[in-house]
């Protein structure tokens, strides 16, 4: 006599797929710099950010569409200096430093990675004179 093994097997098979289905994949959600800034640059920006903890975060961008030329090169830098600064005002950092970590082309897709991190400003004081010259 045969058992019908098909419920068990589907059961092992709807499992596995539920099981891969939750892990996901681990891309970040990119966001339109024109429609989030209520700008208008012809290769259409797109940016994501990933946090560092409290002392840093990256910022990358890529164009959004093809664009030949240096003007694409500029508007992915410009979407990142403006994505980091507004960023940076939410964490209530008056001064930061961007720096690009990674620079490079995909294909016709230009893609920028910029590390920005808090900067401490000295602040001298004058001495007092008390006195001496």
């Amino acid at each position: 006599m045969k058992t019908n093994q098909c419920p068990l097997f589907c059961f092992f098979l709807l499992a596995v797929a539920l099981a891969f289905g939750s892990v996901g994949c681990a891309t970040h959600e990119e966001h339109s710099f024109n429609n989030d800034f209520n700008q208008s640059l012809t290769c259409a920006p797109k940016y994501y950010l990933e946090d560092g903890g409290n002392a840093r975060f990256f910022v990358t961008v890529n164009q959004g569409r093809p664009r030949p030329g240096q003007e694409r090169i500029f508007d992915v830098k410009r979407a990142a200096t403006a994505v980091a600064e507004v960023e940076c005002k939410r964490r209530g950092w008056e001064n930061w430093n961007l720096d690009y970590v990674m620079e490079f082309d995909q294909g016709w897709m230009h893609i920028v990675k910029a590390e920005v991190t808090p900067r401490k400003v000295l602040e001298f004081k004058a001495p007092t004179s008390g006195g001496n010259p």
